[in-house]
């Protein structure tokens, strides 16, 4: 098994012709859904639309010309818990004050977090879209040096996974001014249960 030992190198470095970025992720969903859908993402990444017909759409939230697309494919099912396929997507804030700030005003919208987990490396809170694909809104914990030696650690091999976090008592650790250092740290506690997990 191969494992991360410091720093990654660059494709360069490793002889490699790799991509230089992450471009987009285009999901499939019923026709009659893709307004629905696209309007999630605009609401949860607060993203604008590149472009928006009845079968298809096209967002993004930065420089890029779109980061999620939407595609009204007709006869496709829905959501099945369970089956092969994406897990996850994630989206990496710039600070736990920007992580927090969004997790309120997506409270207040009537959008919560399904589970929130600090992983050691990532303080996360994952969310289901409308077709219950998995949305993971992170920050990162500590640097790449950092998780590299995290990873190789007696506490990453006794808990891979992390502990369960309550978002609102962040939130007010937060808001009464502990510094976010303190607050990214991996809290004591048992791993999650596969009860904390909804089914996806």
């Amino acid at each position: 098994m191969t494992t991360l030992a410091g720093i990654p190198k660059t494709d360069r470095e490793r002889g490699k012709i790799a991509p230089a970025k992450l471009a987009h992720l285009v999901l499939r969903t019923q026709p009659e859904r893709v307004g629905t859908i696209l309007d999630w993402y605009k609401t949860v990444l607060e993203a604008e639309a590149m472009l928006e017909t009845d079968g298809l759409g096209f967002i993004t939230y930065d420089s890029e010309h779109h980061r999620i697309g939407v595609l009204g494919i007709p006869g496709t099912q829905s959501h099945v818990d369970g089956l092969a396929g994406l897990h996850h997507m994630a989206f990496t804030y710039g600070s736990l004050g920007d992580l927090l700030a969004t997790y309120e005003r997506l409270r207040d919208l009537g959008i919560a977090p399904e589970f929130t987990i600090n992983h050691g490396p990532t303080t996360s809170m994952y969310y289901f879209d409308p077709d219950k694909n998995q949305v993971e809104l992170q920050v990162d914990n500590m640097s790449v040096e950092e998780c590299a030696d995290f990873f190789q650690s007696d506490a990453y091999r006794d808990n891979s996974i992390g502990v369960v976090f309550d978002p609102e008592e962040l939130l007010e650790r937060h808001k009464s001014g502990e510094p976010e250092e303190a607050l990214l740290q991996l809290p004591d506690g048992p791993p999650p249960t596969i009860a904390d997990f909804p089914a996806n």
